[in-house]
């Protein structure tokens, strides 16, 4: 697939207004970025605009916890991150503005895109606005590549429109994943089941052995008539899975850790198991923590995140949560590849595509 995307290289942005998808949707704390993984990855494509002496138009969204922030106070961290002056645009019209007021190579920010109605709602004439601000445009934004949004799926058909070098790279070492060397590993862990069902069902038979950890265990300890105490699971996927629980490639934790009633981690059984899996397997894919790491269960995490970095394997590590750890671990530098995305990543892991990519292809506009 990789292969077939229009490369960032092969258009001829030098002195023009280029539109770039990027990702910094970050976390944020007393207007200040808690983690710039996401922000660092983009920052070589935005170089090399820069050198070009380019017009980029940077597009975005900023939402935690379901809340859409204007990334207005956050400019001054932004511009420290990137270590380049950025200018603010709050509207489309202010943009135009700063594009004529604002001398090449220059960086423009617009707002929080999902303060514009038309962004999730994959509005045309939304699209049709956006594309006024750039002779180019150019998605660096795996994470939200998955998402049938206007500035992802529409906007790419309105202009010449390309690949970044991070997203190229995205598709290049998830494409491995999908035809690997064995022994072939996937881990997956986390709450939601139904996001990652599509990588079950694809890889039940590709996968030498699927590890179920996290809160998605929870789900099959419940399918088995396993008392799961007050243990937190997808009741909805419950139906979902009946079709891959039984099948031999499948681990789960075998000494689960409770905690006021509920289980929390993997215990040093399943953890001693998953490491000898590990020290087999040629190549290794893992989304999702073990366990609830937010409430400071982190051990089993932990201790696969050690055993993964040690390991020969290729490791594909990706999912917020997960490359949280790895990074306050430092081992992020440890790993054949760290993703960008988490539902992104899954997705493409499912279907061996995403709607970024239909876009982005040649003749499908």
């Amino acid at each position: 697939m990789s292969n077939e995307l229009p490369a960032f290289h092969d258009v001829d942005v030098a002195e023009k207004r280029a539109l770039v998808r990027v990702d910094f949707n970050v976390h944020v704390q007393d207007n200040e970025i808690a983690d710039d993984f996401r922000i660092q990855k983009t920052l070589p494509l935005i170089k090399d605009l820069l050198a070009k002496k380019t017009r980029i138009v940077l597009l975005s969204h900023l939402t935690e916890r379901k809340i859409h922030r204007s990334f207005r106070e956050l400019i001054p961290a932004l511009e420290r991150v990137c270590g380049m002056p950025i200018a603010f645009a709050p509207a489309i019209p202010a943009a135009h503005a700063l594009q004529q007021n604002v001398p090449a190579p220059s960086v423009i920010l617009l707002e929080n895109l999902r303060a514009f109605s038309g962004e999730e709602q994959n509005d045309p004439a939304f699209a049709k606005e956006l594309a006024l601000l750039g002779e180019a445009y150019i998605n660096e934004d795996f994470s939200q590549s998955h998402r049938p949004y206007a500035s992802i799926v529409t906007l790419p058909r309105l202009l010449p429109s390309f690949a970044g070098p991070l997203f190229q790279n995205e598709i290049k070492k998830l494409n491995e994943a999908l035809n690997p060397p064995h022994p072939f590993l996937l881990i997956l862990g986390g709450v939601k089941f139904e996001t990652k069902l599509g990588v079950v069902e694809r890889f039940i038979s590709i996968a030498d052995r699927i590890f179920i950890g996290g809160a998605l265990a929870n789900i099959f300890f419940k399918a088995q008539g396993k008392d799961i105490g007050d243990s937190i699971y997808d009741r909805e996927a419950l139906p979902l899975i009946q079709a891959c629980r039984q099948s031999p490639n499948i681990i789960l934790p075998s000494d689960p850790i409770f905690s006021n009633g509920a289980i929390m981690d993997s215990g040093p059984e399943t953890n001693a198991a998953l490491k000898k899996e590990i020290a087999d397997a040629a190549m290794v894919v893992w989304n999702g923590p073990l366990g609830a790491i937010e409430q400071g269960f982190d051990q089993g995490t932990k201790e696969i995140a050690i055993a993964l970095a040690k390991s020969k394997a290729k490791v594909i590590v990706g999912g917020g949560d997960t490359v949280s750890v790895i990074r306050r671990l430092g081992l992020a530098g440890a790993f054949y590849h760290v993703s960008t995305g988490g539902g992104a990543m899954l997705t493409f892991l499912a279907t061996g595509t995403l709607p970024a990519i239909e876009a982005l292809l040649p003749n499908n506009g």
